[in-house]
């Protein structure tokens, strides 16, 4: 099953894929001694960084809820067993009365 996917999502993926895109790039350069500086790759290292921890941050949220939710619907189902075991008690309890038992 396929989570339907927001929009923060997709922008937080694309800001991730661009940095890792841009850090590969900038590596490259500096390992040739080009232009760019030490700060400004660590800079996107770190950019980079927080976007993946704001996604794992944001799953396990998402997670989180899905477990509380997932929770209250099966004590709900005990609930309703519950309920159900009591009524075939009454039943079977009935029966015997019937056929005196």
């Amino acid at each position: 099953m396929r989570k339907k996917r927001n929009l923060l999502d997709i922008i937080i993926n694309i800001i991730i894929i661009l940095a890792f895109v841009l850090a590969v790039y900038w590596f490259i350069q500096l390992m040739f001694g080009h232009t760019p500086d030490l700060s400004d790759f660590n800079s996107i290292l770190i950019v980079m960084i927080i976007g993946f921890l704001f996604h794992l941050y944001r799953e396990v949220g998402e997670m989180k809820v899905g477990i509380k939710h997932s929770f209250i619907n099966i004590k709900e189902d005990i609930n309703l067993l519950k309920t159900d075991m009591n009524s075939i008690k009454g039943d079977i309890n009935l029966i015997k009365k019937k056929l005196k038992v």
